[in-house]
């Protein structure tokens, strides 16, 4: 069995063990502030030993290099380098105070160690949010007791031992920060709190904003802008209406409560007095002689810098600022106690003028831009989790900037070790969001070239995709999962699993892995490198030119074709296929239907025959049948592949976890599954199929069999494009005889044939949350089954007919297609139906039960019975003047199944029928004819719905 060398287990060490410690030191700035800070030997002290050790674990991450390749790294970069000039050249005047005020930019050294630790291993992704977690629900309770400790005894906590600094000293700016980032957490659902924990945050919420402006409105702008970004405007107006209600109370009892030492009291007039000298002038706590104090500087500070002789330089680091521009405060104490303005952004334009202020700036403007789009793009592909965590990022980030623009903050480490982690933690992990979607962009964004891609981080990320640019070879080094088997190009994948035991796990580098297939053994896992590719083909390049056309030897079939074409893709079920620049050519029945994009195989000759010039381009053809083949192997996970160009026959799959009864429990996750000769997909009893890109494949996009198989958050698009009869088989999910299947979170466009199908003797399905669109055939199609359940699923102009497909005829190609089927209930879901579509319909076919008893001995002829169905709280909506929902019988009247439609319970109600166009076409059947809406009602269906006409 391989084995990591003994180096690199070592560096991966030093690694996972720096993020625990890094996290300790994250909560000691959290709950202690300022004394934390001061832990430590002079001139060691808690920030530079964190980022001593931080320097050890990122030269040992092996990913120094990747990091300069986003726009926020390179623009934190070159903030650093800046103030890193400008500090030396103050540290032979200044000495130690040049290097404690070049911080403020020095410490986004913090930023690139988190980063290189997150695409070393993008699992600690994972992990921080886990801290995140333990940050909301514990270490934020401890802050605001250890706050309220402070505020109400101040004068009797003990200080640290040679220091003139409480134990207990955070300031209300900090904690109001961490607070917002903890709600943040809570609001966006990534973390799940107790109802006494809200009350107690809320409570904190408000004291913070009676006793801090900065802290006021850092708990307030990042939470709003949190909500809109998530969607949740209605409960933003339930929880202001709320909290003013609070307000209002307490102001009308003037409820206060005096601190000592001279604070500003708690009280809803402080709060509101706070809100109003933002705005305006208030006397109230000498709240407008500190503002405008604070503007009077920063307006000094403008007139040297932006109009003065300090434009490029500004006055440097080590200066005490409030000296040189006049602005002390603290000697009535004793001396002056502060040295630099209440503004981070005053900070850098007046000591490192104006290319400092615009370098600071570029940083974190193009961080957050990044993280909102990012945002943005993970809720379009349906990431929700990545977009919450984005936007919790954001908003947290935010917050420190805001409380850092009214006070002194981010030059310290109490808050600008913990912000500079923040950027860190956002553009590593936007680096490996990137690199694990190695699929086509929303149809609104451009398409991006995939193949040969590496980018675990090395993307630039903006512009054409977040901020970023080429990618980066540095992702070909991207790290195995822990005690990973590394699989490099070129190795026999089936030669390392031979030699490995049971439950072994192997790391696919980075790359093309050709004409590999692979029989696990139980419990072993395939993990991919964020660009590496199973093929299954090898390259032609025994090819010559013979007369007008290119020849090469064709494979032997070996494989019997099966499964039914339509009349003009006769080659359909031919799993042997050639590929020119990766495009897959059409098979023709003759050679004078030769043409450019087509190829005729001669089995006579045993010869195929091309009409494209195929010198300087890439020409593959298929060799293997199967990427894994399951061999009875159980519990096996295949994830972040790409899965391509395999010739597997019609019903079975490139990835294979079916019909040996041994083969269960896999785990499919996360793939991009393309271009394969029948299914891309197909598993065994009780496997999940999740978060996969199926699109491209013959026949089928997934074919899941067995019992208690769970498929969802694919998405499953534009499969059997080889032209297989989708009244056969063919089109994006097609199941059989399946128990206890669920098929959730789903989108499923455009496919050449029906989108979800369960078809004989499916029982206890369940389809629920999928978007269903476009596809040719039925969107949702249960045939010849039992007790299933169709609920909250949106379902859009289905039936197309594209492809040669059958389409919206008579009844068939509905929206949601019940065939045959009993107990099955439809509810919730929204159904819109193109001109002359069809949108909710069940339908008798008089089929045989396959199940047939045994004849003789009086036994009858059993069939599948349309039976018990309900249709309820759905809405239908008809785009135009034709369209059909209801219940259809296609048995005459001899038939024993006649009449079960109208006597079999089936029965639709509260629905409701949206008319775009006035239209006086019948859009009901009921058994054998179309009817009227009023019909269809006094037939005892839709006693309780309604039809909604055109405006």
């Amino acid at each position: 069995m391989s084995r990591i060398p003994a180096s690199v287990a070592a560096d991966r060490r030093a690694t996972d063990r720096y993020l625990p410690v890094l996290a300790l030191g994250f909560a000691g700035y959290v709950v202690l502030g300022k004394s934390f800070a001061y832990l430590g030997m002079p001139p060691l002290f808690m920030g530079e030993i964190l980022f001593a050790l931080g320097l050890l674990a990122f030269f040992a991450s092996g990913c120094v290099t990747t990091l300069l390749t986003t726009v926020p790294a390179v623009s934190a970069a070159l903030l650093m380098a800046w103030v890193l000039l400008r500090t030396l050249q103050g540290v032979g005047a200044y000495g130690v105070d040049a290097l404690r005020d070049g911080a403020v930019a020095l410490y986004a050294g913090f930023a690139f160690i988190v980063a290189a630790l997150l695409v070393e291993r993008p699992a600690r992704i994972a992990q921080i949010v886990g801290y995140f977690r333990v940050h909301a629900r514990v270490l934020i309770p401890i802050a605001i007791v250890l706050y309220l400790i402070a505020r109400f005894f101040g004068a009797s906590i003990p200080k640290l031992p040679g220091h003139n600094v409480e134990i207990i000293s955070v300031r209300s700016g900090e904690l109001a920060a961490h607070l917002c980032g903890a709600l943040v957490l809570v609001l966006v659902g990534l973390c799940k709190v107790s109802r006494t924990w809200l009350v107690v945050a809320l409570g904190a919420a408000l004291l913070v904003a009676s006793q801090s402006r900065g802290g006021m409105l850092s708990l307030l702008l990042p939470l709003v802008l949190a909500m809109i970004l998530t969607g949740q405007v209605g409960r933003l107006a339930a929880i202001a209406a709320g909290l003013m209600l609070v307000l209002l109370m307490a102001y009308a009892v003037d409820f206060e409560i005096d601190l000592p030492r001279g604070e500003r009291p708690i009280s809803a007039a402080a709060v509101i007095e706070n809100l109003a000298s933002i705005a305006g002038s208030s006397d109230a706590n000498n709240l407008d002689g500190t503002k405008q104090w604070r503007l009077g500087w920063w307006q000094a500070i403008r007139d040297y810098t932006v109009h003065g002789p300090y434009f490029w330089t500004g006055k440097g680091f080590g200066i005490n600022l409030a000296e040189a521009d006049g602005f002390v405060v603290g000697l009535e104490r004793g001396g002056p106690t502060l040295r630099s303005p209440h503004s981070v952004h005053m900070t850098y334009l007046a000591r490192g003028g104006v290319p400092g202020l615009a370098l600071w700036l570029l940083t974190i403007g193009s961080w957050s831009v990044a993280m909102l789009r990012a945002a943005h793009l993970a809720w379009r592909r349906g990431d929700l989790d990545w977009a919450r965590y984005f936007v919790f990022l954001l908003c947290y980030f935010a917050s420190i900037v805001i409380d850092a623009s009214f006070d002194v903050a981010l030059e310290g480490p109490m808050l600008g070790i913990p912000f500079w982690i923040l950027f860190g933690i956002g553009f590593g992990s936007l680096m490996v969001y990137r690199a694990w979607h190695l699929v086509e962009a929303p149809a609104r964004f451009a398409r991006v070239p995939r193949n040969g891609a590496r980018l675990v981080g090395a993307a630039l990320i903006a512009v054409a995709g977040l901020l970023g640019g080429p990618a980066s070879d540095a992702a070909a080094n991207a790290p195995c999962p822990a005690g990973a088997i590394l699989v490099p190009v070129g190795a026999s994948i089936q030669a390392l699993v031979d030699r490995a035991p049971p439950g072994a796990a192997f790391c696919i580098a980075a790359g093309l892995h050709r004409a590999q297939t692979v029989a696990p053994k139980d419990r072993q896992s395939f993990v991919g490198q964020p660009g590496a590719i199973l093929n299954g083909a090898e390259l032609v390049t025994d090819i010559r030119r013979q007369g007008a056309f290119w020849v090469t030897a064709s494979p032997k079939p070996g494989i019997r074709p099966f499964g039914t074409c339509l009349p003009h893709r006769a080659r359909c079920n031919d799993p042997h296929r050639f590929f020119l620049d990766g495009e897959p050519l059409e098979p023709v029945a003759d050679r004078a239907d030769l043409a450019p994009g087509r190829v005729f195989s001669d089995p006579a000759t045993g010869l195929s025959h091309l009409a494209d010039d195929p010198r300087g381009r890439t020409l593959e053809r298929t060799r293997q049948l199967y990427a894994f083949d399951n061999a009875g192997a159980r519990g096996i996970t295949v994830r972040g592949l790409i899965v391509e160009k395999y010739a597997t026959p019609a019903q079975q799959g490139a990835i294979f976890g079916d019909e040996n009864p041994r083969a269960t429990d896999w785990l499919i996750e996360g793939n991009e599954v393309r271009l394969n000769s029948g299914s891309g997909i197909a598993t065994g009893d009780r496997s999940i199929v999740r978060r996969n890109k199926v699109h491209r494949n013959g026949q089928l996009g997934i074919s899941p069999n067995g019992t208690d198989v769970v498929i969802e958050d694919n998405e499953i698009h534009e499969n059997n494009t080889y032209g297989f009869d989708a009244g056969w088989e063919a089109g994006g999910v097609k199941a059989g005889k399946v128990e206890r299947l669920t098929l959730r979170g789903n989108h499923v466009h455009d496919n050449y044939g029906s989108g979800l199908w369960c078809d004989v003797d499916c029982r206890n399905v369940l389809f629920e949350n999928n978007l269903v669109e476009r596809n040719s055939d039925a969107g949702i199609f249960y045939e010849i089954s039992f007790d299933a359940v169709i609920r909250n699923n949106t379902v859009r102009l289905n039936g197309t007919g594209r492809g040669g497909q059958q389409g919206s005829f008579w009844v068939w190609g509905a929206g949601i297609q019940i065939a045959a089927s009993e107990g099955v209930r439809v509810y919730g879901n929204k159904v819109t139906v193109a001109e002359g579509g069809r949108g909710i319909v069940i339908v008798d076919q008089g089929r045989e039960r396959v199940d047939q008893p045994r004849r003789g001995n009086g036994a009858k002829q059993q069939f599948y019975r349309t039976a018990r169905n309900a249709v309820h709280d759905n809405e239908i909506v008809y785009e135009g003047e034709t369209g059909l929902s209801g219940g259809a019988s296609d048995v005459p009247a001899s038939h024993p199944n006649f009449g079960i439609i109208e006597t079999g319970g089936n029965l639709f109600d509260r629905n409701t029928y949206v008319l775009r166009r006035p239209t006086e076409a019948p859009l009901f059947i009921w058994g054998h004819e179309p009817v009227s809406y009023d019909r269809f009602r006094s037939l005892g269906q839709e006693a309780n719905g309604r039809i909604v006409p055109p405006d």
